[in-house]
Order: C-alpha cells, then sequence, then structure tokens
C-alpha cells in the first residue's frame, strides 16, 4: 500500500511542490481532489470532526473531614474490573475540581471518596455535563470487592507525510498515553509509550498542552532518568534536547525524540543514518526490514505552578504531533482539532485553509489497548459505488460517512488477521 497510486501521490508532490515556491499557484481544489482520491473512504461526512470523546469538569464537594481526595473512575471499581481514573485531586476546603474525558459513548461515570491512606469510602455514580456534586447529598456504595483502578489510557495513530496522502493504516507511529497525579497537587505524570513506528521516514515528536502557557509550568522531568533517545548520536536538526519546550505563541510542548525510529532500536544503519525499518507492525519480520521489539516507555511529570490547572487537565488538551521534513521545510502533524496549529514551525504562511479538508492524519481512540493495523492494511475502506466496506474495522468507515454512528467503532474488530 506505501507504494500503490505512484501517479496520484507524483501529481501531489509536484502540486504541493509548486504551492510551496508560489502559493498563488497552489490549486486547493486539485490538492483535495488528490486526497480524496487516496483516502480510504470515498463518501466522508462533511461535518467530521474525528472525535470519540468528550470532556468537561466537575467540582466536588464533600463536607466531610474524613474524605482526603477524589476520583473520577469510568465504571464502579466495587463492582467492576474494568474500572479506569479519569481524573483524580485531594480536596481543600471540602471541595476538588476535577477536569476528565470519556468515551463518546459513555455518558455515565463515577466519583470515588478516598481516605488519606488511599482506602475508599464509597462511590456515587453520576451523567457526564453534571457541573457540581455535592457528595454529602449522595447515598455512596461502599459495599463490593474492591478492583484497585488502572490508570485511563488513551491510543494516538499518526499516518505520515502530511500533507501528502497516504495508505491510511495509522501504524506509522502508535502511542500509548496516560495521565495521573504526581507526587503533589500541582503535578501531573504523563506516561507516554511508543508502542509502533510504521514510518518510511524519519520523524521526531512532541507534546502540545493546548491552553497550558510555557510560564504555566514549573519543570517537566523525566522519572526513569533519560529522554527516549538518549545518547542520540547525530545532530538534532528538528526538535532539541530540552525536555520542555516553549512554542512559537508561547504555548508549553514537551519534547519526546528526535527519531522515532532510534526510540526504538537505539542504532544507526550501516552509512550512519537513523534505519528506518518497521517495528512492530509487521507479523512476520524480514531481516533489516522490519522487527518486533519491546515498547518503550517514559513518564513526564509536569510540576504546574497553579494546582487548580492540574487537576483541570483533560485528555482534549494533550496534543501529541509529528514533525517530519518536507519539500526543504517542517511540517507539523496534529490530532485533527489542531490540526493547523503550527506550535514550533511555521509553514502555511497563513495559508491553512488550502488545506482545510475532511481527511486527517491522526486518529485518537479512548482505548488503552487498541489493536492497530499492519503494514498496508487499512483501518476500514468503502466504496460508495459498490456499497462495499472492507479492512478490520468495517464500522470505521461506517462512522466516516456519518459521525453520529458507530462512535464505539474501535471496539468491533471484523478481520482479526489484519491486526498487529
Amino acid at each position: 500500500m506505501k507504494n500503490s497510486h505512484i501517479t496520484v501521490l507524483a501529481a501531489a508532490a509536484l502540486l504541493l511542490s509548486v504551492a510551496a515556491c508560489e502559493k498563488e499557484k497552489f490549486d486547493r481544489d486539485v490538492y483535495n481532489q488528490v486526497v480524496d482520491y487516496q483516502f480510504l473512504i470515498d463518501n466522508v461526512d462533511s461535518v467530521h470532526q474525528w472525535c470519540l470523546t468528550h470532556s468537561d469538569t466537575i467540582d466536588v464537594l464533600t463536607n466531610n473531614e474524613e474524605v482526603y481526595s477524589v476520583k473520577i473512575l469510568t465504571a464502579n471499581p466495587l463492582l467492576a474490573k474494568d474500572a479506569e481514573v479519569a481524573a483524580e485531586g485531594v480536596c481543600y476546603g471540602y471541595h476538588v475540581e476535577l477536569g476528565y474525558t470519556l468515551p463518546l459513548v459513555q455518558d455515565e461515570f463515577y466519583v470515588a471518596a478516598l481516605r488519606q491512606d488511599g482506602t475508599y469510602i464509597g462511590v456515587v455514580e453520576t451523567t457526564f455535563g453534571t457541573k457540581e456534586l455535592d457528595l454529602s447529598r449522595e447515598v455512596m456504595t461502599n459495599s463490593g470487592t474492591l478492583t484497585e483502578p488502572r490508570q485511563q489510557t488513551f491510543t494516538y495513530l499518526y499516518e505520515e507525510g502530511f500533507p501528502l496522502p497516504g495508505d491510511y493504516d495509522f501504524n506509522d507511529l502508535v502511542l500509548r498515553i496516560s495521565k495521573q497525579q504526581g507526587e503533589r497537587s500541582y503535578q501531573v505524570d504523563l506516561t507516554v509509550t511508543v508502542e509502533a513506528v510504521g514510518a518510511t521516514k524519519s520523524f521526531a515528536g512532541a507534546i502540545q498542552l493546548v491552553g497550558i502557557g510555557y510560564d504555566d509550568i514549573e519543570s517537566v522531568t523525566i522519572l526513569e532518568g533519560a529522554p527516549f533517545d538518549q545518547g542520540y548520536p547525530l545532530k538534532r536538526m528538528t526538535i532539541g534536547s530540552e525536555t520542555l519546550l516553549r512554542g512559537r505563541s508561547g504555548e508549553a510542548v514537551i519534547n519526546l525524540f528526535e527519531s522515532g525510529h532510534y526510540v526504538m532500536n537505539n542504532q544507526l544503519s550501516s552509512i550512519g543514518s537513523v534505519q528506518t525499518m518497521f517495528y512492530n507492525t509487521v507479523a512476520e519480520p524480514v531481516e533489516n526490514v522490519s522487527a518486533t521489539v519491546p515498547p518503550v516507555t517514559r513518564t513526564y511529570r509536569i510540576s504546574f505552578r497553579n494546582h487548580q490547572v492540574a487537576r483541570n487537565l483533560s485528555f482534549d488538551q494533550i496534543d501529541p504531533f509529528i514533525i517530519q521534513e518536507y519539500n526543504g521545510g517542517q511540517w507539523e502533524m496534529h490530532t485533527y482539532a489542531h490540526k493547523f496549529d503550527e506550535v514550533l514551525y511555521s509553514i502555511f504562511n497563513g495559508k491553512a485553509d488550502f488545506y482545510d479538508n475532511h481527511v486527517s492524519w491522526s486518529v485518537v481512540v479512548p482505548q488503552s489497548d487498541f489493536r492497530y493495523p499492519v503494514e498496508g492494511m487499512s483501518l476500514g475502506t468503502y466504496n460508495s459505488r459498490l456499497g462495499e466496506t472492507f479492512g478490520p474495522y468495517t464500522s470505521f468507515a461506517e462512522w466516516m460517512t456519518d459521525h453520529t454512528k458507530n462512535n464505539d467503532w474501535y471496539l468491533r474488530i471484523t478481520y482479526p488477521q489484519f491486526l498487529y
């Protein structure tokens, strides 16, 4: 698939090459036709936002000295084994305000009150959109067998090459990210795992903290003691070596790595460059082409200057992005909600609307163990003329044609043999 549609890709490359030199010659309609032709769905909902989650804040009142902290949970840990912590915080003045994110298909969630030693006082069910919850007025569940909840984790999938179209297997970079409160109330720990790299070109990676300024953060430390690409032997041409970066407009940016491929292997090729093999995307690896390696994890402890900013941080403020060279410039590939953000590099020169189509180079899935496609297999395809769908997630194709339906497509696998 990465070598398919050569004529279309060549046309896109020529079109964008001209556009980079002379913006006035760029034909937006032609570009969008090229992208639409290559995309795996040929009848995408024109108002699709590629969003599988919703976020909100809730102010939890306690009026009880015994309540030390509060957790927002996706299920009742006294009754279910799959509960995840969506947010947590220590109470001050008998209340705590927390920001949280839930899958779009989930409206109910649970608020748990805990003692300082971590034991549960009780759990209350409520619904998305509740702005204030007074625990003293609620009947709390406090019986059952407690299963310690795990941290909520999202999977981020990327397609390389923006603004060029790709094969849309969305495995060129696969990240798993979870967040939890650090040792202090003003700290948040982001645990980032590089699960797979299926790109043909080298790329750097970073995280934009949306709505958080560089000056809002006191420090960022890596709990493992070393960055993803510790010992990177080449000159850092894209992102530098500082862990906390200031974006072009003062945004807070966390530096992940200079080379995703180097993270997975920590070795150079025989000619002294980073070896751009496929890692954890091929079922039967081929020597010097693909390999199966352990995922790599780093935890970034973010110390905020204001503890309320830390407690309100939700997943919709976490925007991991790729930086990749194209036509002499560095192009950023963000999550769809921030598709045209220029955090570290300016490339659009005020012409971002030229690339304003319904196609995304990133998918965010609210699931910790999401199985992504193997090399060359798209998430799901749809041919409107034939009325046919295909791929490991055929409901993904149906979701793309109508954003109001199949918002749980990632839970329904059609052809598991095409997944890693």
